[in-house]
């Protein structure tokens, strides 16, 4: 892995293509640790200065591809053969494309956020229809803002620790992250569940 790394900075630092190529087609599938990556060969200074620009263009217009691949994947899929054995023997299929319909642009928000979640929150909303325009207004702005959340958190490990190292840190950041969106679902659906207990008895009283 770690000689990978190194390969694909030695091509940077000659101005080759081919280190663009592999960082976009990297960052449509690993999505925010390619990135991470290709920051940090930045800040090491195997980017020349008049192609770091042509980095971020390239690393944006990976995440732009993406959102827009798996979404029209999920798209396409879904008046299949395929799809519709999906759609038939998927628990509460009506419920997720309601939520999905009124909650897909806070979704879109953090599968820039979460390792590896682009690809299932992208595809699932081609799936059920949800507007390509309003996902591309949300997913732009989202993408934006996590580059430089990205490009912050690269910057700030970047002294202190080797790659691999910062790497696994920023892993664990992720992690830790999924772990509160979990929570803070778990939590939501048990309060909102109890408010509508609590409403219920109290229009029980009411009567």
């Amino acid at each position: 892995m770690s000689a990978f790394i190194n390969s694909i900075g030695v091509l940077a630092a000659q101005n080759q293509f081919l280190p663009y190529l592999i960082i976009y087609v990297a960052t449509i599938f690993a999505g925010n640790i390619s990135v991470f990556i290709a920051f940090w060969l930045m800040f090491k200074g195997y980017f020349a200065s008049w192609s770091i620009l042509f980095l971020f263009l390239t690393i944006f217009a990976a995440n732009v591809t993406g959102d827009i691949s798996w979404y029209s994947l999920g798209n396409k899929l879904r008046d299949t053969r395929l799809g519709n054995f999906i759609r038939s023997h998927l628990p509460r299929h009506e419920k997720i494309e309601s939520h999905l319909q009124e909650n897909g642009d806070r979704w879109i928000c953090l599968s820039k956020f979460i390792y590896f979640s682009s690809f299932t929150i992208l595809f699932l909303l081609g799936w059920f229809r949800f507007g390509l325009k309003k996902m591309l207004r949300v997913s732009i702005p989202s993408i934006c803002i996590s580059l430089a959340v990205i490009f912050g958190v690269a910057y700030g490990l970047f002294a202190g620790i080797s790659l691999l190292e910062a790497t696994a840190v920023f892993k664990r950041f992720e992690r830790l992250l999924i772990l509160g969106v979990l929570l803070f679902i778990v939590a939501n659906y048990f309060l909102s569940r109890l408010f509508k207990k609590i409403f219920k008895a109290n229009n029980a009283n009411g009567s």
